[in-house]
């Protein structure tokens, strides 16, 4: 392996970017060339085993394994230090609760889904390595909710509705199931981060955030920051994009 990645550093046509992106597949035990030719791996190295991954036909498969394993979008490997407990809400297939298992192998991990039909893949997945996983969504109050899920899974979202059938806990409760001490909180719950930011107790419990925010009724970029701000987080990376964007923050000293 010491080998591959020297004839990997010597490429010259590839970028350092690039290069990290392919020493990035090697700890998780698959080669990354490129982009156009790569194709999702059976399985992946996690804390030193490989471990089989299933998913559906989705295109965003594609796009969250690249997010989750390739380009580490969440930054776990930057800027974050003694992490025992992640709480990882919209876990989809668990790529994130995989990758975060592989950088933190003591840590307790928590992952949240309420989607009734990619439950049975983020089990799978996440079966051999010690991921509790929470079949609810997750926003500032307890009750239920329905589902909204016509395309691709990593875009379906929770709507409030008198008649919802699907449980969802508040954010409080899952903070308190971590024994009120969250030292990494992933965020992608498309949209629901609004409902959560209404209420402020249970944030004070958290140290560092790693979010995708989503602008579905005319909220903003500045909007996102100004309520991290104000619930007691300084904002160390911005990446926007048209109607979503990517935020990491940490908790103000």
């Amino acid at each position: 392996m010491l080998r591959l990645i020297d004839k990997i550093r010597r490429i010259p046509s590839l970028s350092l970017r690039h290069i990290g992106f392919c020493l990035n597949g090697l700890r998780f035990g698959f080669l990354f060339v490129r982009a156009r030719s790569f194709k999702i791996p059976q399985r992946v190295r996690i804390a030193g085993k490989f471990v089989p991954i299933r998913f559906p036909l989705e295109h965003g498969v594609l796009v969250d394994f690249f997010v989750c394993f390739i380009r580490d979008e969440y930054g776990l490997r930057q800027g974050l230090s003694d992490i025992r407990s992640i709480l990882d809400i919209g876990a989809n297939l668990g790529f994130f609760s995989m990758a975060a298992r592989s950088n933190y192998p003591k840590a307790t991990i928590h992952a949240y889904e309420p989607n009734a039909r990619i439950l049975p893949f983020l089990r799978d997945n996440t079966s051999k390595l010690d991921i509790g996983i929470f079949s609810e969504a997750v926003g500032g109050e307890s009750g239920y909710v329905s589902m909204v899920d016509s395309g691709d899974s990593n875009l379906a979202r929770s709507t409030a509705a008198s008649d919802g059938t699907v449980p969802q806990v508040s954010l409080a409760t899952a903070v308190e199931r971590l024994g009120n001490s969250v030292d990494l909180l992933k965020l992608d719950c498309e949209g629901a981060e609004w409902d959560m930011f209404r209420i402020t107790e249970p944030w004070q419990h958290i140290r560092n955030i790693r979010m995708e925010y989503h602008l579905f009724h005319g909220e903003t970029a500045q909007q996102v920051e100004q309520n991290l701000n104000r619930l007691g987080f300084e904002v160390t990376l911005r990446k926007p994009a048209v109607d979503c964007g990517t935020v990491w923050a940490r908790r103000a000293n």
